[in-house]
């Protein structure tokens, strides 16, 4: 893993200013972080989530089970129980002795002397219960379970040299800030030095008198207000708050004004009596008892989710290429300009996100402001051909390829443009729970959509009844709700003669 300058293990002073970070802190009168400081941070691109990570290696496995099951079943009939043993004894002990429990600094050797003491304890255990049933496993059958064995080691050799490498670029470890420059930030931030489980980016404090301009290494970025509105704060995953529990109104303070933050909010509690051989950093900065806000999508739906959107998405987006190669040459025909174009929209955690719209407008400036200005009810931007392919959504469909690319999903809030205004104030003001929405990837479609919350937002009760509906698919997200909302995404699309479109 490469050094970053807040990982340095040779701690300053807290009062002392960081090497690299000199002139960084915004509360003594410098200037604010800009993109080029914020790649001096490093954070790593393109972050794996462990827990994610480890369920898809044990959905890999089982699936790897279940096709060498499937011959040895057809082959042995009878005798195939022991190969059955073996393969249920292999997987329990990949469990047990923690095979699936990704660390960001475990070595691929480690994870690969494990996997043979598991293979190996599987394949102990399947012999003796054979002994005991007087039944013999004949050579092939022996074979088979060898063969399996050898795959099955060959599996987990290309996730050890893939865990080890994505851990070397800090992929593994999460993008945190700290709230507070306190001891048990400081006890924080030099643990972490020595494990590295964390990407602590940096501290903010609103007591700026009192703050240091680094803190063990770790550079100062400013207030809680500033945090709230840190161009990228879509790259943080956690907030961490060190103020001691203790101070009940602080932390109250704090929590009422981050809890609406797309990331997940945590109190970092009882850290003077952290045992690093017990339990990890992450573990204790994201126990469920430290929790303050914020929710995290299991693993399993996690990858249901992604694996619904590649299966429907690409049987979708076959199914509608002949229909877009007929609306790319009628858009064409029908005015100058490009088919396709790209809108900057608001993605997982606010991300900036380009997505891909067919043309339905003649080419129009934006605002000198830079604000986005709203389709209004005949509004003369809109071509023939658009009026018509914003009536059916059709000029949707190339955020197919989003879906596809992952930077959507086909069910989930739809994407709003960044600094989104509704009668003339910013949307995100209008409602306390905006930034909820950010939980989640947006969609092609999503519940507030099939409940006519569509289209442009001209009214506060607009914007609020849109956010409600958004809010509440969070809450209620499954498999299911999601083919619903899809079932009933083109009923609704024909049926509305009342949006703006």
């Amino acid at each position: 893993m490469s050094e970053r300058p807040h990982l340095n293990p040779s701690f300053s002073p807290a009062n002392d200013v960081s090497p690299g970070f000199a002139g960084l802190e915004t509360g003594r009168g410098q200037r604010p972080l800009d993109a080029d400081d914020f790649r001096q941070l490093n954070p790593p691109a393109n972050r794996i989530d462990r827990a994610t990570l480890s369920r898809a290696l044990q959905l890999v496995d089982l699936a790897v089970m279940t096709a060498l099951a499937v011959p040895a079943f057809v082959n042995f009939g009878a005798h195939f129980w022991p190969f059955l043993v073996f393969l249920a004894s292999t997987f329990a002990m990949f469990q047990i002795t923690g095979v699936y429990r990704v660390r960001a600094r475990r070595p691929a050797w480690r994870h690969l002397a494990i996997s043979v003491i598991s293979l190996g304890i599987a394949g102990m255990i399947s012999i003796l219960l054979v002994q005991v049933s007087d039944t013999q496993l004949s050579r092939d059958a022996a074979l088979q379970a060898g063969v399996g064995a050898a795959g099955l080691f060959v599996i987990h050799a290309v996730y050890a040299f893939f865990i080890e490498f994505w851990a070397s670029q800090g992929r593994l470890a999460a993008n945190a800030v700290v709230v507070g420059a306190t001891a048990n930030a400081r006890r924080l931030i030099e643990a972490n030095g020595r494990s590295r489980t964390l990407n602590i980016l940096g501290v903010f404090d609103d007591r700026r008198s009192r703050s240091p301009s680094a803190l063990a290494g770790t550079p100062y970025l400013g207030s809680v207000d500033e945090l709230v509105g840190w161009p990228y704060l879509h790259e943080v995953d956690r907030i961490i708050i060190t103020v001691t529990p203790h101070a009940v109104q602080r932390v109250q303070s704090l929590l009422s004004r981050l809890s609406a933050l797309p990331q997940p909010v945590c109190l970092l509690l009882d850290f003077e009596h952290f045992n690093a051989k017990n339990e990890t950093l992450e573990e204790i900065a994201n126990s469920p008892a430290a929790r303050l806000s914020g929710t995290s999508a299991s693993p399993g739906w996690i990858i249901t989710k992604r694996l619904q959107d590649l299966l429907i998405g690409s049987v979708m987006f076959v199914a509608a290429l002949p229909v877009m190669a007929v609306l790319a040459l009628l858009i064409k025909l029908d005015s100058p300009g490009p088919v396709l174009f790209r809108q900057a929209r608001e993605g997982f955690n606010g991300k900036p996100i380009e997505v891909y719209k067919f043309r339905s407008m003649r080419n129009d400036p934006a605002p000198g402001n830079g604000a986005v200005r709203q389709v209004e009810r005949d509004d003369p931007r809109v071509t023939r051909i658009g009026r018509f392919i914003r009536r059916t959504s059709l000029d949707e469909l190339p955020q197919l390829w989003n879906v596809l690319k992952g930077e959507m999903s086909l069910v989930g809030p739809r994407p709003h443009a960044p600094g989104m205004r509704t009668g003339g104030a910013l949307t995100s003001s209008l409602v306390a729970e905006y930034a909820h929405r950010h939980r989640v990837k947006p969609g092609l479609t999503g519940w507030a959509q099939v409940n006519r919350s569509r289209g442009p937002l001209h009214t506060p009760e607009a914007a609020r009844e849109r956010i409600r509906y958004d809010v509440e698919y969070i809450a209620r997200a499954s498999l299911l709700f999601d083919v619903w909302i899809m079932l009933r995404t083109g009923p609704a699309l024909l049926g509305d003669k009342i949006n703006i479109r």
